[in-house]
């Protein structure tokens, strides 16, 4: 082991004397070697250095001339960026990435730096941009695409718009992801479609449309055998429920879900405050006032933290 890390250790200072005698697209060659070495570090920050400096230099050297090595040490730059948890920008230099990639009539390379986009403003809520850029993932013609791939493009297209707000478009994404999973013969898959399309025909009021949804997923986890699952399914099966006047079964439901969802070491605290507010609401149509009042009374402390 000391041997190997002597001979890295050589290496890398082999390298960095190099940098003194070099210039131009060579000099441009050693840093990204250099940034190789401090990405397997975990040096994020001296790595993002060396592919910044290697970048600039072979801009200046001609963007024509080294495409594919400027698109080699950006996507170096984009995953320093996302270990740094600078997403913005990580998301920002995907979004480049991409443009190189079409510049260069490279269109699987254009689809994957358009999803890593994508993802990247997911997570910041960029929600407009995280459409527009897994639409784009879509529309590219890929000779390679699969009933998978295209599902999953329109997955995340339909949770985009969900997010947005319009979710009419949501559900049609859902359902013909939903279709292509199921070509795929993915049950998996399938299932977070119903999850979603759950979701969105609650939120839209839709109650025989987000019990249907609601019970395939929940059939999912019992066949699956995974309890957090079904604790999630009976929350959306309760909520389904409410909204069909079936208040009953609702409260049911909601009973059981509270009861799978607290058990969870990582407890989902938006989830089980909203299964609750559900469940009080059930206890109210059924005359149960008191009880309605003692559980929203309950849960107020843990309100107050999450919306603090």
């Amino acid at each position: 082991m000391n041997a190997e890390n002597n001979d890295h250790n050589a290496q890398e200072q082999e390298l960095w004397e190099r940098i003194r005698t070099t210039e131009g697209a060579e000099r441009a060659d050693v840093l990204d070697e250099l940034s190789h070495i401090a990405y397997n570090r975990d040096n994020y920050i001296e790595c993002l250095q060396l592919v910044d400096t290697s970048i600039e230099i072979y801009n200046s050297l001609g963007v024509d001339l080294h495409t594919r090595d400027i698109i080699h040490v950006t996507k170096g730059k984009a995953f320093c960026l996302v270990n740094l948890k600078r997403i913005r920008e990580a998301a920002e230099v995907f979004e480049t990435l991409a443009q190189l990639y079409q510049q260069s009539d490279d269109t699987d390379g254009f689809i994957r730096a358009k999803r890593d986009a994508a993802c990247n403003w997911y997570e910041i809520d960029e929600w407009q941009k995280c459409l527009d850029s897994h639409t784009a993932a879509k529309d590219a013609i890929d000779p390679d695409a699969t009933p998978m791939s295209m599902g999953f493009d329109l997955l995340n297209i339909g949770m985009a718009h969900a997010k947005l707000e319009n979710y009419e478009a949501a559900i049609v994404s859902f359902l013909s992801a939903r279709c292509l999973f199921k070509e795929a013969k993915n049950p998996e898959h399938v299932n977070w479609c119903d999850n979603n399309l759950s979701k969105v025909f609650f939120t839209i009021k839709n109650g025989p449309e987000a019990m249907f949804h609601a019970q395939h997923y929940f059939n999912y986890s019992k066949v699956a055998e995974d309890l957090t699952m079904e604790g999630f399914a009976r929350y959306r099966l309760g909520a389904a429920y409410l909204i069909c006047s079936e208040y009953q079964e609702a409260e049911t439901q909601l009973t059981r879900a509270l009861e799978l969802l607290t058990l969870d070491e990582q407890k989902d605290w938006q989830a089980i405050l909203e299964a609750n507010r559900h469940l009080a609401q059930a206890l109210r149509e059924l005359n149960r006032e008191e009880e309605a009042k003692t559980r929203l009374e309950c849960i107020k402390t843990i309100e107050e933290t999450m919306a603090a």
